[in-house]
């Protein structure tokens, strides 16, 4: 009666832990007795092997539940060699063996066994040991679930935390130390065209880690950190898997970044899970040990586990950082334009109908449609911002940025941070992570203004802007890929500059592509009415008073003035103009305009009222330098060239005058 209640007890539990055994003994009558022993329990016998290779056979497509395991077997291979394959596979097995030998006990001893029935056995001990190895084992998969429970929120826990890539993965290491035991790790995103963030970590304790960057990884392999990142090209389309000695070695072999990484940390054997990203690419996990065989489908088993949460983990967190990183960009575009708003040009529009202003005019409309780098020549004040900006509004990037960088204003240590930016930490100062000009203008313009003022050695690195389409920020670990149309201005001659030693050739001619020459307002002398009453009238309108025109006298002053502040000088004596005049007046000058052009006496210019339309502009103008041209010829007698001609007094050439006159109208009997 005891003995049909012990067997009922054994049917109950083998049903609800596991039924299926496998015996693997190479005596028939021992397996014969084990299967009889067995089916009378009502456990399912899977098969009986006699040699290593037919119970792996066995084992791969009956997936038993327990293993009884003789130690000795047919065939070069023990049951101990066997048992090393079942704990990779997490099969609880049973030893058998009537062999007493110590060394023989000690090393079957190592291998962890759920059990040890020594030949001959009872049937109530095959039973009982096998019904305790099953509990036991149900007891481990249990705690081991939880314990994988407890590690898939801490992952996710450690990644949703705020702070740096490295210092996640780091902790990330730490919590998976536990499960794997790994010597090098390598986590981050690659794709064929990038590596972020990716960071390696080499193992010099137990919860101790050497953090191994692109950088710091070309330093110790001796590779470039151009060849490191083309060899990781390649590395995202491994698939997940187990490489131990073999296999690993043929996976070197096909995949150089691994050969590389193999050698660098002489490392023996390989686990690797992709996960597949959702916008970015993929992300790697990439466990590697100096052991050729310390990795185990339980471990592989593990990953697969965890791939579906941590993938969504991290596609949230890259999507989140991806917000905090257009948010950012949405706050620096908006102190930027702020700033602008606060120093804007001097004026709005380019105003002038002269035929030097209309040809540059021509210029921008031909290649704003372009992505050409453009640089502008002219003197201070001549409206070379303005330019730019109507290089950018006319081509099709103007729904972007256009960045001002004014390259004479910034000290020379600070303008690298500026154009490429700085990560927290990059140097004494650097307390926050900041983007540069570059960045903030992706896929807009960048006017770099006073071009001529830049460090030599800040110009290698602009070059290689321009030819790498890449910029790197101080203390960052890699290249940005950037889009941005370059306009460039200068004051300065920079062929001289080039010629003394001061601007590199080859950024020259980078920069020198499609030049713009913007001309002096002394040489458009026409525009300089339409100028003053369009800088009266706006100022008048911001300061709340009327405007009645400019005096003849204000005007011939204006005209015969040679302006070496150009179109800025002329806005800063309108003003002046402006705030002293009482509101009910024509405008009158503060100050006297003195240089070697002498002022024609007065009343020989006509009075000059507020301009109208574009026809009053021209026709002023007309009026205006037909007058001056007459005043200035009855001073030399009718005399065009030669000392003391007409043609040294104006500043221009013999045949420019003459066809000026013949274009107003102007003959000699009118003299």
């Amino acid at each position: 009666m005891a003995s049909r209640q012990n067997k009922t007890d054994f049917s109950l539990l083998a049903t609800h832990i596991g039924r299926n055994v496998l015996i693997v003994e190479d005596e028939f009558v021992v397996a014969n007795d084990l299967e009889i022993i067995l089916e009378k329990a009502e456990y399912q016998v899977t098969g009986i092997a006699s040699s290593v290779q037919e119970a792996v056979e066995l084992i791969a497509t009956q997936k038993p539940d327990v293993v009884l395991l003789d130690i000795v077997l047919q065939g070069q291979q023990t049951g101990i060699d066997l048992a090393a394959q079942l704990s990779m596979m997490s099969i609880p097995f049973i030893y058998l063996s009537a062999n007493s030998n110590q060394s023989i006990v000690e090393a079957a001893k190592a291998t962890h066994p759920y059990g040890f029935l020594v030949k001959p056995f009872r049937e109530k001990d095959v039973l009982i040991t096998l019904q305790m190895a099953l509990y036991r084992h149900a007891h481990s998969v249990e705690t081991y679930l939880r314990k994988e429970q407890t590690l898939q929120i801490a992952l996710s826990d450690t990644f949703s935390l705020s702070g740096e890539w490295k210092q996640k993965f780091l902790q990330a290491a730490q919590l998976f130390q536990t499960f794997i035991p790994f010597d090098f790790l390598l986590a981050g995103i690659i794709t064929d065209q990038e590596a972020y963030p990716l960071s390696g970590f080499f193992r010099i304790g137990f919860e101790e880690y050497q953090c191994i960057g692109m950088s710091e990884l070309s330093q110790m392999s001796g590779f470039s950190l151009e060849k490191i990142n083309a060899l990781l090209a390649s590395y995202p389309h491994m698939a997940a898997g187990l490489y131990n000695g073999d296999a690993f070695r043929a996976l070197s072999q096909s995949c150089s970044f691994t050969q590389l990484l193999a050698k660098t940390f002489r490392l023996e054997s390989n686990l690797i899970l992709p996960l597949q990203l959702t916008q970015r690419g993929i992300f790697i996990f990439s466990f590697f040990s100096r052991q050729a065989h310390v990795f185990s489908s339980g471990h592989l088993s593990l990953l697969e586990h965890l791939k579906n949460p941590l993938t969504l983990t991290l596609d949230r967190l890259l999507a989140f950082e991806q917000i905090e990183k257009l948010k950012e960009k949405l706050e620096q575009e908006n102190h930027y334009l702020q700033e602008q708003v606060k120093t804007s040009a001097n004026f709005e529009e380019m105003v002038g109908a002269s035929h030097s202003l209309r040809s540059v005019f021509d210029q921008v409309t031909q290649v704003a449609c372009t992505d050409t780098s453009v640089l502008i020549l002219g003197e201070s004040g001549t409206g070379k911002e303005l330019i730019a900006r109507s290089i950018h509004n006319l081509s099709s990037r103007k729904s972007k940025l256009l960045v001002k960088v004014n390259c004479a204003a910034l000290p020379a240590h600070l303008i690298e941070s500026e154009l490429f930016g700085h990560e927290k930490g990059a140097f004494t100062g650097a307390i926050d992570k900041r983007i540069g000009k570059f960045e903030l203008a992706h896929q807009g313009s960048i006017f770099l203004d006073e071009i001529g003022e830049m460090p030599l050695e800040l110009q290698a690195k602009l070059l290689r802007v321009l030819q790498e389409k890449e910029i790197e920020r101080l203390g960052g670990r890699g290249p940005i890929k950037t889009d941005v149309r370059i306009i460039a201005a200068t004051n300065r001659n920079l062929e001289k500059e080039v010629a003394e030693g001061r601007f590199r050739l080859d950024l020259y001619y980078r920069l020198n592509v499609f030049p713009i020459a913007l001309p002096a307002l002394r040489d458009r002398s026409e525009d300089i009415p339409l100028l003053a009453s369009f800088f009266a009238q706006k100022l008048c309108k911001k300061i709340g008073k009327q405007f009645y025109g400019i005096t003849e006298k204000a005007m011939g002053e204006l005209l015969h003035y040679q302006w070496p502040g150009n179109i800025r000088e002329l806005e800063n004596i309108i003003e002046q103009a402006v705030i002293i005049n009482d509101g009910q007046s024509p405008l009158d000058l503060g100050r006297p305009l003195i240089n070697k052009i002498s002022i024609p006496e007065q009343g020989i210019l006509p009075a000059f009222g507020a301009p109208k339309t574009l026809s009053d502009v021209k026709l002023l103008q007309q009026e205006t330098e037909r007058e001056y041209i007459l005043s200035v010829l009855k001073k030399t007698n009718g005399r065009i060239r030669g000392k003391n001609g007409a043609v040294e007094l104006l500043n221009l050439k013999p045949t420019t005058l003459e066809s000026r006159m013949e274009k107003l109208g102007i003959r000699k009997v009118d003299i």
